[in-house]
């Protein structure tokens, strides 16, 4: 099996990761986009009756501001209501509503406490999203021992926080994927050296006297480096 470019893919996951690094698009962004988007779906569809996750949220489970709000955009979508979202932020409120009102009455300390418990959200779409983005490390890494893989995720537009994940995944596994990464890396510390190099020109012909020196790779260099600190998914698949 092959992905839809020329990296080697043996099942869907592995075809994801391929798409996402043929398209320019960093792999790892795109897996946890797309955990993302499953459980928001799945919470939309069947959360409000799932006991499970009522239970859960007794004990303190919640959603965090960008995950309410895309829980929100999910039903519409599905159907054209607001009745799960609703049902699901009241359990949410009720249980944030009674942990406020045990500690608002204690001294300084203790409120202290209370809202550092108020503050762990214990999202579970974040949660989905985690394990996502480590198991695409891993298998990004894992895949690295093909020389059409190691080649594409040195030159691919990873975002700076994905380099830190995977570099961290290398760290604890084999000397093998360790000696990998390590080309890797090489590979992309010189992608991203030639980046603010770019950066750097296009802030110096920025000036109203030299505006007309900006080159298109000035211009995308700029672009570029929004994706490198912003992430680079596919899209956001809830609006």
């Amino acid at each position: 099996m092959t992905g839809p470019g020329k990296l080697p893919a043996r099942d869907f996951e592995e075809i994801r990761l391929a798409e996402a690094l043929e398209r320019g698009r960093c792999p790892v962004c795109d897996a946890r986009q797309e955990a993302s988007y499953a459980a928001l779906r799945g919470l939309a569809r069947e959360g409000a009756t799932d006991r499970g996750l009522r239970d859960q949220m007794d004990k303190g489970l919640g959603f965090c501001q960008p995950h309410s709000a895309g829980l929100s955009k999910m039903e519409l979508l599905q159907t054209s209501s607001q009745l799960a979202t609703a049902v699901l932020l009241d359990a949410v409120l009720r249980r944030r509503l009674a942990t406020m009102k045990k500690h608002a009455g204690k001294d300084g300390s203790g409120q202290v406490r209370g809202i550092a418990e108020l503050s762990d959200i214990r999202c579970p779409v974040c949660a989905r999203m985690t394990e996502a983005s480590d198991a695409a490390a891993r298998r990004l890494l894992e895949l690295s021992s093909d020389g059409a893989w190691s080649a594409a995720l040195g030159s691919a537009e990873i975002c700076l926080e994905d380099v830190y994940a995977l570099w961290a995944a290398a760290a604890g596994a084999s000397k093998d994927v360790q000696g990998r990464w390590s080309q890797i890396l090489a590979a992309q510390l010189k992608r991203l050296e030639a980046l603010q190099k770019t950066l750097a020109e296009y802030a110096h012909n920025s000036t109203s006297d030299r505006r007309s020196l900006i080159t298109p790779e000035q211009q995308a260099a700029a672009a570029a480096s929004i994706r490198l600190f912003g992430g680079s998914p596919d899209r956001d698949r809830t609006r």
